[in-house]
């Protein structure tokens, strides 16, 4: 159904979607004037059922301001789920009529993720193709998103939207939700199907037909987006008690050759687009590797906390690129990092996508050992100190290992590898001349066994 749908749009000209008044009521609204208006939990869709799983609404306001159709699909059969504003309150109070909506903004699911019977919020669909997921115990971070077209490229980027959903009624019995969707753009329209597991991670299984309109430099196929203001490697900021603030602190991915690349996200002095080239890849995701409370000392956003995503393909990709946004902030509510697989071709007939996406504390799969933090120490003018820590099963014995190092055209001065007490793992150090850009890459061997996943970081200097 969705899908004979979508490509008899993409052979149609692109209808634009309805857009709140600038000058209304809701328009108008500021944000902390929005997100006073809630959703009564009472009034949640599914909560009088057997399943595991409710939904709730969001209220169209403010920067909200695409509404999106909501259909409830019951053996096949879709119906409208027509705006009530009863559902809403506004503070202590009723939601006023002249605050009422045609529609609403988008939806969550909530179910028993923390493993009690309260249902907890499990996943969010609101913005343009936005949603966003967390495992056990954790907040909300970073998001993900149904499709990227022209994200950093010379072109406008675009930003495709959820323009309906399909809720079908959760199955007595099963933690597992499905949600289907509907996604329109100038240059793209497509059909998606999320099948949502709970479990130790939160496992989203995305379906999805993507049917091209028009000419598109780089569609971002599974595109995450995160945030990095700044993290060990940076030495604090000045004027800002916490020592790191991030929602993601690492890329990581694994080629089909099974090589494990890791890229520590920065937060750079000009934005940064970067590419590593893959045939087919086993999987990649933004994480947050760094657990530890006191590395943030944040009681309010809970950065310690924020779930890990990782991507993995059900199908065979072919040959693209993983491609890394970096874009310079100095604001921690500006989403500056987007990691997305970029093919090489779209056929004429459009993408079948499968993958799975897992959102939680420990997601991906894991290297024999892995990096867990990156410092960089400016030293004498033109040199640069790198200390980088792994750890992991691999280096339960440390004897024997050795640093191997590429750098490009640049010079490494001094390198060494060195057991870390304090982690169980080693330490790996290094001095570069920084004076040009070098491509950085550093993994642990002992004898001819590979013992951790690759390094990697792209050195700029300073204008």
């Amino acid at each position: 159904m969705l899908v004979r749908a979508a490509q008899a749009r993409a052979a149609a000209p692109h209808r634009p979607l309805p857009s709140l008044n600038d000058d209304g009521a809701l328009a108008r609204l500021s944000y902390d004037e929005h997100r006073q208006i809630r959703f009564r939990p009472a009034a949640s869709l599914f909560r009088e059922g057997a399943g595991a799983f409710e939904a709730q609404f969001f209220h169209l306001g403010g920067t909200s301001r695409t509404p999106v159709t909501l259909f409830r699909l019951e053996r096949g059969e879709p119906t409208v789920i027509p705006y009530d504003r009863s559902f809403f309150t506004r503070g202590d109070g009723e939601l006023p009529v002249e605050l009422a909506a045609s529609a609403y903004a988008g939806f969550r699911l909530h179910g028993p993720i923390n493993g009690s019977g309260y249902r907890d919020e499990v996943i969010v669909f609101q913005g343009a193709s936005y949603f966003r997921s967390l495992g056990p115990g954790q907040a909300y971070g970073l998001s993900a998103r149904g499709l990227a077209i022209d994200t950093g490229t010379p072109r406008p980027e675009e930003f495709p939207v959820f323009d309906a959903f399909y809720l079908l009624p959760p199955l007595p019995g099963e933690h597992t939700a499905w949600v289907l969707a509907s996604l329109t753009s100038p240059r793209a329209e497509g059909a998606f199907a999320f099948h949502v597991t709970l479990g130790d991670a939160t496992i989203v299984d995305v379906t999805a037909r993507v049917f091209p309109r028009g000419e598109i430099e780089a569609l971002g196929i599974a595109p995450l987006t995160s945030m990095f203001l700044f993290g060990e490697e940076s030495l604090g900021r000045g004027g800002d008690f916490r020592p790191e603030v991030h929602d993601s602190d690492v890329l990581v991915s694994v080629g089909r050759g099974g090589e494990h690349l890791a890229r520590p996200l920065r937060n750079p002095a000009q934005t940064s687009v970067s590419s590593l080239r893959l045939d087919s890849p086993r999987g990649f995701g933004l994480l947050q590797r760094d657990r530890d409370f006191d590395n943030y000392q944040d009681l309010e956003a809970h950065y310690h906390a924020r779930p890990s995503a990782w991507v993995e393909p059900l199908d065979d990709w072919g040959p693209g690129a993983l491609r890394l946004l970096e874009i310079a902030t100095e604001l921690e509510t500006d989403d500056n990092i987007v990691a997305m697989w970029v093919p090489d071709t779209v056929p004429d007939d459009g993408l079948a996508l499968r993958y799975r996406m897992a959102f939680g504390d420990a997601v991906g799969p894991t290297a024999a050992s892995h990096v867990v933090s990156t410092r960089v120490e400016p030293r004498a003018t033109g040199q640069v100190r790198f200390l980088v820590d792994f750890v992991g099963p691999g280096l339960v014995d440390t004897s024997n290992v050795e640093l191997v190092l590429t750098s490009g055209a640049a010079t490494i001065l001094e390198a060494h590898v060195e057991p870390n007490p304090h982690t169980g793992g080693v330490r790996a150090s290094f001095v570069l001349e920084a004076t040009r850009p070098a491509e950085l890459r550093a993994f642990l061997r002992r004898g001819d066994h590979t013992v951790s996943e690759t390094w990697s970081y792209p050195w700029r200097p300073t204008p």
